[in-house]
């Protein structure tokens, strides 16, 4: 029986679609090939072209862009069962089209809303099936609902040093992130937020960084924390990794997303929603006194990475 062959193209992701690949790699008949495009990078080989590159931009020819979609191209070596494409945005209409002539079936995840990414709307045509967490555009377009989902589910027990936890990057959240740590720290809270840039920024309650932090790191932040809080895009109406990394860790909620609720995982021991701009902190307060309440096992692997990738690749 020949083995099912699955190709994975994806930008940097923080580390998370790396848990697809494993889940994917630990299965029986597969065989399975990663383009992560984070590495392909392209050098001019001299100050000309560099200066050439810039004139054909614009008459919408990019040399740099010709570049990154050969290298996707060239990475897949033959015809493949299924592919599997996220931010396809980022690639050619030239690019996606060979694509779906290398694969049985091309598969893309919208794991952000079409809002924040409109050329997403423009390449449906090229995908046999397209996975998205946001109502919107499930319903709007028709793609297949899914979630993000758990990655890991276990963590070591450490001292608790902060009683809310948050990393974020720099965006247009910003005014309500800084608003947010200057309620809870204000009103006696032990709070540790991070925010990433890629130079040093200055806000009271926020601790700057300019390089990414791994997993693996944040999970030991997350373990010296009482609560986890995820402060919801605009433009973002599924749920965060923070949503999971919590069910996984078995750590407490704070979210400003309303959506949380509808879930089955949801109970108010455990997650609470707030309005940023109207925090109680007695409620806050009292929520972390209250003890976490265990979800059960069945309702956590519906949300495991490895029932998401059952679901799209079915293998």
């Amino acid at each position: 029986m020949k083995p099912t062959k699955i190709t994975l193209i994806y930008p940097f992701a923080y580390g998370y679609i790396d848990f697809i690949v494993n889940d994917l790699k630990a299965r029986p008949n597969t065989e399975i090939s990663v383009v992560a495009t984070e590495n392909i990078k392209y050098k001019y080989p001299h100050l000309g072209s560099k200066i050439k590159n810039a004139v054909t931009k614009l008459f919408g020819r990019n040399i740099k862009d010709v570049y990154f979609n050969k290298q996707v191209l060239d990475q897949v070596k033959e015809e493949q069962d299924l592919i599997f494409i996220i931010r396809p945005d980022l690639l050619s209409d030239f690019c996606l089209q060979q694509l779906k002539k290398s694969s049985k079936k091309l598969v893309a995840y919208y794991y952000d809303s079409c809002e924040k990414y409109p050329r997403q709307i423009e390449i449906i045509k090229y995908f046999d099936e397209i996975y998205s967490y946001e109502d919107k555009d499930i319903a709007q377009f028709n793609f297949i609902r899914t979630n993000n989902f758990i990655y890991d589910t276990s963590i070591e027990k450490a001292e608790i040093k902060y009683d809310i936890f948050n990393i974020s990057s720099f965006d247009n959240r910003i005014e309500e992130i800084d608003k947010i740590s200057k309620t809870l720290a204000d009103g006696g809270l032990r709070i540790y937020f991070l925010l990433f840039w890629y130079e040093k920024l200055n806000y009271a309650h926020l601790t700057s960084i300019t390089n990414y932090i791994s997993l693996e790191e944040t999970k030991a932040l997350i373990a010296q924390s009482n609560v986890m809080i995820d402060i919801q895009r605009a433009d973002q109406n599924g749920l965060s990794f923070r949503t999971f990394e919590s069910l996984g860790y078995r750590k407490k909620l704070l979210t400003t997303n309303r959506k949380v609720t509808e879930f089955d995982f949801f109970h108010p021991n455990n997650m609470m929603v707030i309005d940023s701009l109207n925090i109680n902190i007695e409620e806050i307060k009292n929520f972390l006194s209250l003890p976490y309440v265990e979800i059960s096992a069945e309702i956590l692997e519906n949300y495991s990475v490895h029932n998401f990738t059952s679901h799209i690749f079915k293998v």
